[in-house]
């Protein structure tokens, strides 16, 4: 996956994980805190503080979820054998293991909800382009373009996109 590739898409994981972000706990008055946290938290490849942007909702039903999951592992009803290729090879979730919690059972079963949907969202596939890091990091983003709308009080969207030098662009979009 190159890098050009990688960030066409990453606007669809962003907006599949930022969603309801601009909600949180009852609404923001200005989002745009909420899409300079995100960018800045994949400009430093810390992908699980996205995690924090996420709608409290959101963040209880994924302890439901986990606690459903590892109960099915635990049972045998879900195996790690069937996980696992899910993260390896080019096309995987995290294809050089830079999560730290992909190569066993163990590690996985421990990580939190935060580390365990940043690989599920796919921020690490990223590193199966070689110069990710380089693109990424000397990059120099700034905000190129921002729209917020707001219909009712309380019921309002937002976009921002961000650009580098590369030309590579991040968009974060709000509801």
């Amino acid at each position: 996956m190159t890098p050009k590739t990688f960030f066409k898409i990453l606007p669809l994981m962003l907006l599949a994980l930022v969603a309801f972000g601009c909600g949180g706990s009852g609404g923001t008055a200005e989002p745009q805190p909420i899409g300079d946290g995100v960018m800045e938290a994949i400009a430093s490849e810390s992908f699980t503080k996205v995690y924090d942007y996420l709608p409290d909702w959101q963040k209880d039903s994924d302890v439901k979820q986990t606690e459903v999951k590892m109960w099915r592992m635990k049972e045998g009803w879900d195996r790690w054998k069937d996980l696992k290729p899910r993260f390896e090879g080019d096309n995987g979730l995290d294809p050089k293991d830079k999560s730290a919690i992909t190569g066993s059972e163990e590690k996985w079963t421990a990580a939190s909800n935060a580390e365990r949907a940043a690989v599920l969202m796919g921020f690490y596939k990223a590193y199966a382009a070689d110069d990710f890091e380089k693109r990424l990091k000397d990059g120099k983003w700034y905000l190129a373009d921002r729209e917020v709308r707001l219909a009712i009080e309380g019921q309002g969207s937002a976009e921002f996109r961000y650009v580098n030098c590369y030309k590579d662009s991040i968009e974060v979009k709000c509801f």
